[in-house]
Protein backbone atom coordinates (compact mmCIF):
# COMPACT_ATOMS: atom_id res chain seq x y z
CA UNK A 1 0.00 0.00 0.00
CA UNK A 2 1.05 3.40 -0.91
CA UNK A 3 1.37 6.82 1.00
CA UNK A 4 -1.01 8.26 -1.35
CA UNK A 5 -3.47 5.10 -0.43
CA UNK A 6 -2.68 5.11 3.64
CA UNK A 7 -3.15 9.46 3.79
CA UNK A 8 -6.66 8.61 1.82
CA UNK A 9 -7.88 5.95 3.91
CA UNK A 10 -6.93 8.15 7.15
CA UNK A 11 -8.59 11.01 5.48
CA UNK A 12 -11.92 8.77 4.70
CA UNK A 13 -11.55 6.95 8.62
CA UNK A 14 -11.56 10.53 10.43
CA UNK A 15 -14.09 12.19 8.08
CA UNK A 16 -16.31 9.27 8.99
CA UNK A 17 -15.57 9.96 12.96
CA UNK A 18 -17.61 12.78 12.31
CA UNK A 19 -20.57 11.68 10.24
CA UNK A 20 -19.14 12.39 6.88
CA UNK A 21 -18.54 10.12 3.75
CA UNK A 22 -16.17 10.04 0.98
CA UNK A 23 -15.24 8.14 -2.12
CA UNK A 24 -12.21 7.73 -4.05
CA UNK A 25 -12.69 8.07 -8.29
CA UNK A 26 -11.04 8.89 -11.09
CA UNK A 27 -12.12 12.57 -13.31
CA UNK A 28 -14.38 10.24 -15.53
CA UNK A 29 -16.61 8.99 -12.90
CA UNK A 30 -16.54 11.90 -10.46
CA UNK A 31 -19.85 13.41 -12.02
CA UNK A 32 -22.13 10.27 -11.55
CA UNK A 33 -21.24 9.78 -8.17
CA UNK A 34 -22.11 13.22 -7.26
CA UNK A 35 -25.32 12.38 -9.33
CA UNK A 36 -26.05 9.00 -7.87
CA UNK A 37 -25.25 10.84 -4.49
CA UNK A 38 -27.80 13.10 -4.82
CA UNK A 39 -30.39 10.91 -6.75
CA UNK A 40 -30.19 8.41 -3.57
CA UNK A 41 -30.64 10.95 -1.00
CA UNK A 42 -33.72 12.29 -3.13
CA UNK A 43 -31.82 15.81 -4.08
CA UNK A 44 -33.53 17.71 -6.95
CA UNK A 45 -31.84 20.74 -6.79
CA UNK A 46 -28.29 21.72 -6.62
CA UNK A 47 -26.16 25.29 -6.58
CA UNK A 48 -22.65 24.42 -7.83
CA UNK A 49 -20.12 26.73 -7.13
CA UNK A 50 -18.29 26.20 -10.62
CA UNK A 51 -14.33 25.66 -10.63
CA UNK A 52 -12.29 24.80 -13.68
CA UNK A 53 -11.87 21.44 -12.47
CA UNK A 54 -15.81 21.07 -11.83
CA UNK A 55 -16.58 22.46 -15.29
CA UNK A 56 -13.65 19.75 -16.49
CA UNK A 57 -15.70 16.40 -15.14
CA UNK A 58 -18.78 17.68 -16.50
CA UNK A 59 -20.67 17.82 -13.53
CA UNK A 60 -24.04 20.70 -14.45
CA UNK A 61 -24.31 18.52 -17.27
CA UNK A 62 -24.62 15.40 -15.28
CA UNK A 63 -26.75 16.60 -12.57
CA UNK A 64 -28.86 18.11 -15.19
CA UNK A 65 -28.66 14.82 -17.02
CA UNK A 66 -29.86 13.12 -13.68
CA UNK A 67 -33.05 15.29 -13.76
CA UNK A 68 -31.69 17.76 -10.95
CA UNK A 69 -32.30 21.53 -11.47
CA UNK A 70 -28.84 22.88 -12.00
CA UNK A 71 -27.85 26.62 -10.25
CA UNK A 72 -24.02 27.69 -11.49
CA UNK A 73 -25.07 31.50 -11.05
CA UNK A 74 -26.79 34.27 -8.96
CA UNK A 75 -25.95 31.09 -6.27
CA UNK A 76 -27.67 33.33 -3.22
CA UNK A 77 -30.70 33.19 -4.89
CA UNK A 78 -31.17 29.86 -5.05
CA UNK A 79 -28.92 28.37 -2.32
CA UNK A 80 -31.80 28.46 0.24
CA UNK A 81 -33.89 26.26 -1.33
CA UNK A 82 -31.35 24.35 -3.54
CA UNK A 83 -31.66 21.02 -1.62
CA UNK A 84 -27.65 20.27 -3.03
CA UNK A 85 -24.35 22.08 -2.82
CA UNK A 86 -20.83 21.01 -4.73
CA UNK A 87 -17.79 22.80 -4.22
CA UNK A 88 -14.32 22.60 -4.89
CA UNK A 89 -11.98 22.53 -1.73
CA UNK A 90 -8.66 23.38 -2.22
CA UNK A 91 -7.26 21.32 0.39
CA UNK A 92 -7.82 18.15 2.51
CA UNK A 93 -6.77 17.64 6.09
CA UNK A 94 -5.86 13.32 6.66
CA UNK A 95 -5.66 13.51 10.14
CA UNK A 96 -9.18 15.82 10.41
CA UNK A 97 -11.29 14.30 7.43
CA UNK A 98 -11.25 18.31 6.66
CA UNK A 99 -11.57 19.97 3.30
CA UNK A 100 -10.62 23.53 3.42
CA UNK A 101 -12.30 26.26 0.95
CA UNK A 102 -10.65 29.42 0.11
CA UNK A 103 -12.40 31.59 -1.40
CA UNK A 104 -13.30 35.80 -1.77
CA UNK A 105 -16.22 35.33 -3.44
CA UNK A 106 -19.58 34.38 -1.48
CA UNK A 107 -21.09 32.61 -3.56
CA UNK A 108 -18.62 30.35 -3.57
CA UNK A 109 -18.96 30.06 0.04
CA UNK A 110 -22.62 29.96 0.48
CA UNK A 111 -23.13 26.35 -1.41
CA UNK A 112 -21.23 24.94 1.91
CA UNK A 113 -23.91 26.56 4.33
CA UNK A 114 -26.48 26.83 2.67
CA UNK A 115 -28.06 23.61 1.07
CA UNK A 116 -28.86 20.53 3.27
CA UNK A 117 -26.72 18.35 1.39
CA UNK A 118 -22.95 19.32 0.45
CA UNK A 119 -20.78 17.73 -1.60
CA UNK A 120 -16.89 18.97 -1.72
CA UNK A 121 -14.43 17.91 -4.20
CA UNK A 122 -10.83 17.72 -3.57
CA UNK A 123 -7.83 16.62 -5.37
CA UNK A 124 -5.83 13.83 -3.53
CA UNK A 125 -2.34 15.58 -4.56
CA UNK A 126 -4.28 18.72 -1.95
CA UNK A 127 -4.84 16.45 1.08
CA UNK A 128 -1.93 16.77 3.71
CA UNK A 129 -1.02 15.30 6.68
CA UNK A 130 -2.46 17.20 9.14
CA UNK A 131 -2.94 20.84 10.66
CA UNK A 132 0.75 21.92 10.46
CA UNK A 133 1.29 20.70 7.05
CA UNK A 134 -2.27 22.44 5.98
CA UNK A 135 -0.78 26.15 7.81
CA UNK A 136 2.14 25.88 5.96
CA UNK A 137 0.71 25.38 2.64
CA UNK A 138 -1.65 28.48 3.15
CA UNK A 139 1.38 30.22 4.55
CA UNK A 140 3.14 29.19 0.96
CA UNK A 141 0.44 31.47 -1.27
CA UNK A 142 1.20 34.63 -2.41
CA UNK A 143 -2.02 36.48 -1.53
CA UNK A 144 -4.46 34.90 1.86
CA UNK A 145 -8.20 34.81 0.37
CA UNK A 146 -10.88 36.96 2.96
CA UNK A 147 -12.18 33.41 3.16
CA UNK A 148 -10.49 30.27 5.08
CA UNK A 149 -13.20 28.09 5.70
CA UNK A 150 -12.72 24.49 7.77
CA UNK A 151 -15.19 22.06 6.71
CA UNK A 152 -15.44 19.17 9.20
CA UNK A 153 -18.49 17.05 8.78
CA UNK A 154 -22.03 18.03 8.93
CA UNK A 155 -23.15 20.96 10.81
CA UNK A 156 -23.13 20.80 14.85
CA UNK A 157 -23.90 22.27 17.66
CA UNK A 158 -24.89 21.95 21.07
CA UNK A 159 -26.97 24.58 23.23
CA UNK A 160 -25.65 24.87 27.15
CA UNK A 161 -27.53 21.63 28.53
CA UNK A 162 -25.19 19.77 25.85
CA UNK A 163 -28.16 18.98 23.76
CA UNK A 164 -26.57 18.37 20.36
CA UNK A 165 -28.60 20.34 17.17
CA UNK A 166 -27.03 18.73 13.41
CA UNK A 167 -27.50 21.50 10.68
CA UNK A 168 -28.14 24.95 12.63
CA UNK A 169 -25.69 26.51 10.88
CA UNK A 170 -24.61 24.36 7.52
CA UNK A 171 -25.76 21.29 6.27
CA UNK A 172 -27.01 18.03 7.56
CA UNK A 173 -25.03 15.97 5.34
CA UNK A 174 -21.28 15.85 3.69
CA UNK A 175 -19.68 13.85 1.65
CA UNK A 176 -16.49 14.38 -0.09
CA UNK A 177 -15.34 13.39 -3.81
CA UNK A 178 -11.52 12.30 -3.50
CA UNK A 179 -10.21 13.31 -6.87
CA UNK A 180 -7.34 10.48 -8.12
CA UNK A 181 -4.78 13.25 -9.61
CA UNK A 182 -1.32 11.46 -8.44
Amino acid sequence: MGAVDVLYERFEKNLQAVNGNSWLADKAEAAGIIAQAYKEEGVDSVCIAESPLLQEIGLAKALADAGMEVYTDHLRLHAETAKGGVLEAQCGIADLGSIIQLSDDIDNRIVAIMPEYCIGVVRLSEIVDDYDAMFDKLCSLETLPAFVGFITGPSRTADIECVSTVGVHGPLKLSIVVIKDV
